[in-house]
C-alpha cells in the first residue's frame, strides 16, 4: 500500500476525482501520508514565494499572512497569484475536511508534468494520483496530456483517475 501520495490538482473535475480517490485510500491506510499540490504555471517570481521555503515548494496555509502584502492594482499579478492560491486552498481544504481527513497543501511553479515528478522525487512519494485530462483526441496530438506524461517522467507509480 502507499505511504506517501501526492494529488495533483487544479480544480477540474478530474483533479477532484482524483482527490477523492486518495481520500479513499488514505482511508484504507491511515498511516500514510497525503501531499495535494496545485500548480502555478506563470511564476511571478519570488514576490510570490512564501517565508522561510524555496521557491516552487510554498506551503499555502490557513493563515495567509505569510503572502507578502498584495498592491491595491487589482490587475497586479501578485494579485491574481494570491488570488488563485486562496481560491485552491480553500476548494482542496473543503474536500478534506467533508471526509474529515488531513494532508498537506502545496503549491509548486512551473510545467505541471515536470513540477510533479519533480516533488514527487523530492518527496520521495510512492504514488501520484492525477485525474484523466478530459482533452479532446485533436488536443491530445498537438499538446498530450499531464497525465500522459507524468506516466513516463514520474519517479514513481501514476494513478490516472477517470
Amino acid at each position: 500500500m502507499f505511504q506517501k501520495m501526492i494529488v495533483g490538482y487544479d480544480g477540474s473535475e478530474g483533479s477532484r476525482a482524483a482527490l477523492e480517490k486518495a481520500i479513499t485510500i488514505l482511508q484504507l491506510n491511515q498511516n500514510a501520508k497525503l501531499l495535494i499540490a496545485y500548480v502555478n504555471e506563470d511564476v511571478v517570481g519570488e514576490e510570490i514565494a512564501y517565508s522561510g521555503q524555496p521557491l516552487g515548494s510554498a506551503p499555502i496555509l490557513d493563515d495567509m499572512t505569510t503572502i507578502p502584502p498584495v498592491p491595491n492594482d487589482p490587475e497586479s499579478p501578485r494579485h491574481f497569484a494570491r488570488d488563485y492560491a486562496v481560491q485552491m486552498s480553500d476548494s482542496i481544504q473543503a474536500q478534506l475536511d467533508e471526509h474529515q481527513v488531513s494532508g498537506d497543501i502545496v503549491a509548486v511553479d512551473g510545467h505541471p508534468t515536470r513540477a510533479l515528478a519533480e516533488l514527487a522525487e523530492r518527496e520521495q512519494a510512492d504514488a501520484i494520483i492525477v485525474g484523466n485530462s478530459g482533452k479532446s483526441s485533436f488536443q491530445k496530438f498537438f499538446v498530450g496530456s499531464v497525465s500522459e506524461k507524468l506516466v513516463k517522467e514520474a519517479p514513481c507509480s501514476v494513478i490516472v483517475v477517470k
